[in-house]
């Protein structure tokens, strides 16, 4: 599991920079930064709740055992779940709406290819675009990073297998939308 500290760097290093030079809000309303259906929310990544804490007054905290929910494998045995008010601090938003659209997925070799956020796919206008290049390559190249680290704790590695075994299972001719040609 990551330290705080390694945390820490991550969210320093997607602090400045996000999908688009300008406010990416403005193409959607801001849809990703706020509650579209009751309930909706993310978890967190293995050690992410060391830098936000239940304190955070904008996030509702519940843990979700695995086992109890289709969750990836845990060394605690459960994952954090928050649901967001909308209006966080946005120096302290969790690490998914700092990385999204973009997600780390290992290709069936275990090789990091960036690829867009599926679960974005009903909300986020450039999720549906499906191309990378589209975005601010600031953004692009922080996020690897950030993923490229992220694929180094077994933990959290173990998270982003999980989810890329998730996608691969996805099915429907829009996922070749967003799948890179070989």
């Amino acid at each position: 599991m990551l330290s705080k500290e390694k945390w820490q760097e991550i969210y320093n290093l997607l602090a400045e920079t996000t999908p688009l030079p300008v406010d990416c809000g403005q193409l959607c309303n801001e849809r990703c930064c706020a509650e579209w259906e009751s309930g909706v929310g993310m978890y967190l990544w293995p050690g992410e709740d060391q830098v936000l804490t239940e304190t955070e007054e904008y996030l509702a905290w519940e843990k979700h055992w695995v086992g109890q929910y289709e969750l990836p494998p845990s060394s605690t045995g459960y994952h954090h779940f928050v649901t967001c008010s909308g209006s966080c601090r946005r120096h302290l938003r969790p690490f998914e709406c700092r990385a999204f659209p973009l997600f780390g997925y290992l290709n069936p070799q275990g090789q990091l290819e960036l690829r867009v956020n599926l679960y974005g796919v009903g909300i986020c206008p450039l999720v549906q675009l499906g191309d990378i290049n589209e975005l601010d390559p600031r953004f692009v190249r922080a996020s690897r990073q950030v993923w490229e680290r992220l694929a180094t704790d077994p933990d959290c590695r173990k998270v982003m297998e999980w989810h890329s075994r998730e996608f691969d299972a996805m099915d429907g001719p829009w996922k070749r939308l967003f799948t890179p040609p070989d």
